[in-house]
């Protein structure tokens, strides 16, 4: 239906202009959008397509991304090398212990600086400040060797009693325990931003009900900070997952984490059944797909709670 006036030609143009202009912007933007997904996917594909060429087709020039023949020589010959399923449990348990741990810790801390009133708060907040400023590697030699002579803050000292604690997961899961684990200092900060964001009636009304300072903590506050928890836990998950540098001082056996196995590889390929130099490239891509593989699954089922946290926590940056 069109509607006649005097200048109705001159409508027409700016309705089919408007037409031209949104169709231009949303090409555009969709162009935009998959260059930018290309670029952030594309290592992922170049890993997949890699690791499941034969070790022989690295040689041919004409196999690109997609391998004329599949094998999974590669991925099964890393396995095997890196121990992977006794390696990817032990990693695993580091990860989801110590992100529980850091998560009960972490929440509470967070809580109590948020909502309480005492004395040196703000000096306590700044020195959790100050623990995301220092680098771990500072203190990690010292960690070692408490760890290496652990006698539960000198109990067992004078009866000569120590237990050694490293290659253990208890090396990060007690750090985590008492809010002093891997990046500790930013879930605090991050639950700390999130508890300032609710209203303190809520609290209010449960202590006019009754409801003491942790239950009120539990059965209020624990339910509306649902994204600030699944926002931590993939944070501390990721994290300790893919951390190299307390992972190689913690542990020296065999069995490790897999990021320090990968730190490894070229010593562990060299050991390896007669690797080549041009086979090297398709065993290196399957020992990543290996280690990135849990993390990634986990990000697709929960990126959106992710987005949601991140959003509402007010990180930047």
């Amino acid at each position: 239906m069109s509607i006649l006036t005097k200048n109705g030609n001159r409508l027409e143009g700016k309705t089919v202009l408007n037409k031209t202009t949104k169709a231009t912007v949303w090409t555009l933007r969709w162009v935009f959008i998959l260059a930018l997904s290309y670029l952030f996917v594309y290592p992922i594909i170049f890993m997949l397509s890699t690791s499941l060429q034969t070790p022989e087709s690295v040689n041919d020039p004409s196999v690109i991304m997609i391998p004329k023949e599949v094998s999974l020589e590669s991925i099964t010959k890393m396995a095997e090398l890196l121990h992977y399923w006794d390696s990817a449990l032990l990693t695993l348990s580091i990860a989801v212990f110590s992100t529980l741990a850091a998560l009960v810790s972490c929440s509470m801390v967070g809580y109590g600086i948020s909502r309480f009133e005492f004395k040196g708060k703000n000096i306590l907040f700044m020195l959790v400040v100050l623990t995301i400023i220092v680098p771990p590697q500072t203190i990690l030699p010292t960690m070692t060797l408490n760890f290496q002579f652990f006698d539960f803050g000198g109990i067992l000292a004078p009866f000569g009693v120590y237990i050694n604690l490293v290659n253990t997961i208890w090396t990060f899961v007690l750090p985590s325990m008492f809010a002093t684990g891997l990046r500790a200092g930013v879930f605090i900060f991050i639950f700390r931003q999130f508890f300032l964001g609710l209203p303190k009636d809520l609290e209010e009304a449960a202590r006019i009900d009754g409801c003491g300072a942790f239950r009120t903590y539990v059965q209020i506050i624990t339910p509306l900070t649902i994204p600030a928890f699944i926002t931590v836990m993939l944070f501390s998950f990721i994290w300790h997952w893919n951390d190299v540098y307390s992972s190689t001082m913690y542990f020296t056996s065999d069995i490790k984490p897999l990021m320090a196995l990968l730190r490894d590889l070229s010593t562990i390929l060299e050991r390896g059944a007669g690797v080549s130099a041009y086979a090297a490239r398709t065993y290196n891509a399957a020992a990543l797909l290996l280690t990135v593989l849990p993390p990634l699954i986990l990000y697709i089922f929960t990126q959106k709670y992710f987005t949601e946290g991140i959003e509402r926590t007010g990180i930047v940056g």
